[in-house]
């Protein structure tokens, strides 16, 4: 095995790693199979070299053995791998993160001058554009300061649509409660003459709700764990089990506790009376 000088193994890390990234794009050709030839192949050529090999020599061997890209058939990447890849060249080209916060802050003039739909776009262009570039790196640590100008977009639609998951029930609860004939408010036993009643078992059950709601999601991210990680990449990667497991402990007592209060509510409508009172 050839000891190469630590520059000399970045360099050779920098360009396995983009072979591997074009090799993604492949169905016809095995990325472990190309990453051995080319190992093999730079270890005969540095056969007999002085030791540690400096990055001078290495790149020299690089340079002969051609483009990461010659790996793959062009015509075998999508048409927006093609484009991503000709855009960056390399783990510290900052390109792609320059026109991704470029039009991040578009999206914000226009959003600013109520163009939102114009807003719209470029807000969806510069989250797409981050998204895509994370995924022909194998690690997002090697984007390093870039991640600066890429994670804004990510955090902005991740965030949306996170709390968009989170809390949908609550508008489809509340108007369910706001249709509900509740006029009669003496269909309350325990009722004290006004709406106070209703709407505090109202609160109670959704909160139960939202707390079931978090819960099935939980164990659905649990049994999936990949699936989370590819949509909310790369920040879902940084939930650990022990976390997860205590969040789910914590949504499974509130939704036991709020389905407890609600039988105790309605079998022990004294206890009721003042509750409601103390609330005001």
């Amino acid at each position: 095995m050839i000891t190469l000088s630590e520059s000399a193994k970045k360099s050779l890390h920098d360009y396995l790693r983009q072979a591997r990234a074009y090799l993604r794009g492949s169905k016809s050709v095995d990325a472990d199979e190309v990453e051995q030839n080319i190992t093999e192949h730079i270890e005969n050529e540095l056969e007999g070299a002085a030791e540690p090999v400096s990055r001078d020599v290495l790149d020299a061997v690089l340079e002969k053995l051609g483009s990461p890209q010659q790996w793959i058939p062009e015509e075998e990447l999508p048409w927006w791998r093609k484009i991503i890849f000709r855009l960056r060249s390399g783990p510290e080209d900052w390109r792609l993160a320059y026109i991704s916060f470029a039009m991040l802050i578009l999206s914000a003039l226009f959003f600013f001058y109520n163009a939102i739909e114009i807003s719209f776009i470029f807000l969806v262009a510069s989250f797409l554009l981050s998204r895509t570039t994370l995924s022909i790196v194998d690690n997002h640590n090697e984007l390093k300061a870039q991640k600066w100008l890429m994670y804004p977009s990510l955090v902005i639609v991740y965030g949306v649509a996170l709390f968009s998951l989170l809390l949908w029930p609550i508008p489809l609860l509340f108007e369910l409660a706001s249709g509900y004939d509740h006029a009669e408010i003496d269909m309350f036993p325990w009722s004290t003459g006004n709406e106070t009643p209703f709407w505090t078992l109202a609160f109670i059950f959704f909160t139960g709700a939202i707390c079931l709601w978090w819960l099935i999601l939980g164990l659905v991210y649990k049994k999936t764990p990949r699936l989370f990680g590819a949509v909310f990449r790369p920040f879902a990667e940084t939930i650990k089990p022990k976390s997860l497991n205590w969040f789910m402990g914590i949504m499974t007592g509130l939704a036991i506790a709020c389905l407890l209060v609600i039988v105790l509510m309605v079998k022990y409508q004294g206890w009721s009376v003042y509750f409601i009172k103390i609330l005001g």
